[in-house]
């Protein structure tokens, strides 16, 4: 669904699916609230807008924040709030599956990344393993029955007592996702067994925080 969101207005919706971290970036909870969506009045025939603009670099990280903050805040004993918890959910668990890929967590073409710099390797590499990244998991999972014991061994218990734990998670899981990035990047290849195994356990792990927190 959030994808289907995303193509309605493609160049306004697509930065809260990633973040073009540089890559020597070391994501923090101050980091995470320097690339937000910010409110900007525009004018157009002589009538104000008020839009909510994304940074351009990418907002995945403090959008995940966002919704665990409006799923923390809603009362679920009213019907239209339990609706807006599940649209909420379906759509936190795709972004933190957008977090746990490293190629959402690293420079892009020739875009700007975060520290304002084009990084033309990189990005070229992103844009030509993107797709095959975004493609690993399901590869692996269909090769190797026993996958899914091994996710459930990697996973861990977290736990979520304010916006600034989840934050902290946030930034384990991108800072692991640029790391492995760098190192595909530098061996020129796709993501290890290993290595998707780990990403996909900290974003399980963190979805099953992230429920257990909002009920």
């Amino acid at each position: 669904m959030p994808d289907i969101i995303r193509d309605e207005l493609y160049d306004l919706f697509e930065p809260l699916h990633y973040h073009d971290a540089a890559p020597d970036t070391e994501v923090t909870p101050e980091y995470i609230d320097k690339f937000k969506i910010k409110e900007t009045m525009v004018n157009i025939d002589e009538k104000n807008y008020r839009l909510e603009i994304p940074h351009p670099t990418g907002v995945l990280y403090w959008k995940i924040v966002e919704l665990y903050n409006k799923m923390k805040s809603l009362d679920k004993s009213k019907i239209d709030n339990a609706l807006a918890y599940e649209y909420y959910l379906f759509s936190i668990a795709h972004f933190i599956g957008d977090l746990s890929q490293p190629l959402h967590n690293f420079p892009y073409g020739n875009k700007q990344a975060s520290d304002g710099k084009v990084y033309a390797k990189e990005g070229s590499f992103n844009k030509e393993y993107h797709l095959k990244f975004d493609e690993a998991f399901s590869n692996y999972l269909s090769k190797y029955p026993n996958i899914n014991n091994k996710i459930d061994r990697a996973l861990r218990q977290i736990q979520l007592n304010s916006t600034e734990d989840i934050k902290k998670e946030i930034s384990e899981i991108a800072n692991s996702a640029i790391k492995i990035a760098n190192k595909c990047f530098n061996e020129n290849r796709l993501p290890s067994e290993e290595e998707l195994i780990h990403q996909i356990s900290l974003s399980i792990s963190l979805l099953k925080a992230i429920i257990i927190s909002t009920n």
